[in-house]
């Protein structure tokens, strides 16, 4: 392990394997709080690292003092699985000579409804692990966490460090494996992410310098300049880098697509989408992105072709998606099929989406901006007044009261109006609507 201020989580990361490791080795790159107590209360070895912006050079630190045959490898926001834990020591014992190691993967989780990583979907969790309860989705992703000791087999790369590499290169094979990871990381709050991500921004920069052929930096760049400094014109650049140095590089065209889509050049972002798989998650992303494009440039028609196949393809996922998702898919159905004349049906779908997860308050909204479509003010302000039951905010007060304002409602208005002035008592915009309805 390397771990830097990792004790808040670090004694259920080591309780994980006690009794299935021989040794315990962590590279400690500067802790301030009780790292090296915990470590040690396990019988850890802890070794001082002096960082240098370079995850590769600390990993080997933890490497180097190593003397069992295997060594499997944590972070401190991690646990190892008990199935897991329960199956390494035979897997290990019974190896192949040829086998160098094994991609373990890595669960995700997140206690937001829509959280992935690039490629992989949110899907529902339904785990039982005690600190995973708070979890509404987790995705996957893989990478070799348990192999051989060898003196050839070393990390490599400054960020994204990688043994894989070496292993190959030392004639020995690496292969998948279902056993599980528990990833606890990404559920911290957003200004922890961002302090971690001003952290990655700077060897990011240096990584790139020094290897500028590895896509997969200019993709985590990519993602840095948008979601940390709000840089969309940077992102998009990072995300052609990506592409151009290889045109495989799924999450860079998934990554350009979506910052086209947000500076509002649509055919680019389509462009861009049809470069993805039609399988799996990839498959599921394309068309709901392709059709959100469509629906942006008036083609309704055809948004509403993407989105079926969306819906039909998230239905048919390997795991089960979250309501939400599928809710969300179907109300932008239902939105489609209005503009283009299937009121009837589209309205059904619009309602059954609301009612079927009314927290997600975007299915509340294409609803009224559908009655509003059809130039029905009365059922979008009723449908404004039912999203408030779930979601009280400012701006969903003033389009409900406008709106009953339109149909001369005027008295429901005006006792909306006061509520919201309650609830948000400082609001201009009420007040001069409160104004406007005497």
């Amino acid at each position: 392990m390397i771990v830097k201020n990792g004790g808040e989580d670090l004694r259920a990361c080591l309780n994980s394997v006690r009794g299935i490791v021989d040794q315990i080795v962590i590279a400690d790159t500067g802790s301030t709080d009780q790292t090296a107590e915990i470590a040690k209360e396990f019988g850890a070895t802890v070794v001082p690292c002096v960082w240098n912006d370079h995850y590769a050079d600390a990993r080997n630190v933890a490497l180097a003092p190593m003397t069992t045959d295997w060594v499997l490898v944590l972070d401190a926001d991690e646990e190892l699985s008990p199935e897991a834990a329960a199956a390494l020591p035979e897997l290990v014992a019974n190896a192949p000579a040829e086998m160098g190691g094994y991609q373990l993967t890595i669960r995700n989780y997140a206690k937001m409804v829509f959280a992935g990583v690039m490629g992989s979907l949110g899907h529902a969790n339904t785990d039982t692990y005690e600190r995973a309860k708070e979890a509404r989705t987790y995705s996957e992703h893989m990478l070799c966490r348990l192999f051989r000791r060898h003196p050839q087999v070393y990390y490599r790369n400054r960020l994204h460090e990688v043994v894989e590499l070496q292993i190959l290169a030392s004639g020995m094979t690496c292969v998948p494996l279902p056993l599980l990871i528990l990833h606890y990381g990404t559920m911290v709050d957003q200004s922890s992410y961002d302090t971690k991500q001003h952290r990655y921004y700077r060897i990011l920069k240096k990584a790139i310098e020094e290897s500028p052929e590895l896509s997969h930096l200019w993709v985590q760049l990519a993602v840095t300049e948008r979601s940390t400094y709000s840089n969309v014109d940077a992102a998009i650049e990072c995300a052609r880098k990506a592409v151009a140095v290889n045109r495989f590089e799924y999450d860079g065209w998934w990554l350009l697509a979506g910052y086209l889509g947000e500076k509002k050049r649509h055919e680019e972002a389509i462009d861009a989408l049809t470069r993805l798989p039609e399988s799996g998650d990839w498959g599921i992303m394309k068309e709901r992105a392709m059709g959100d494009n469509l629906h942006d440039l008036g083609r309704f028609k055809e948004a509403r072709t993407s989105y079926m196949l969306c819906l039909e393809r998230a239905r048919r996922a390997s795991k089960p998606l979250p309501a939400e998702f599928l809710a969300i898919i179907e109300s932008r159905i239902g939105y489609t099929e209005v503009r283009i004349g299937m009121k009837t049906v589209g309205f059904r779908k619009l309602i059954h989406a609301r009612d079927e997860t009314p927290m997600v308050l975007s299915n509340h909204e294409r609803l009224m901006k559908a009655y509003v479509a059809v130039a029905d003010d009365r059922h979008a302000a009723e449908a404004a007044e039912t999203a408030l039951q779930y979601w009280e905010s400012e701006q969903l007060y003033r389009r409900a009261a406008a709106l009953l304002l339109r149909v001369k409602e005027t008295e429901r208005a005006q006792r909306l109006i006061e509520d919201g002035m309650r609830k948000f008592p400082a609001s201009e915009s009420l007040r001069v609507m409160a104004h406007a309805a005497l």
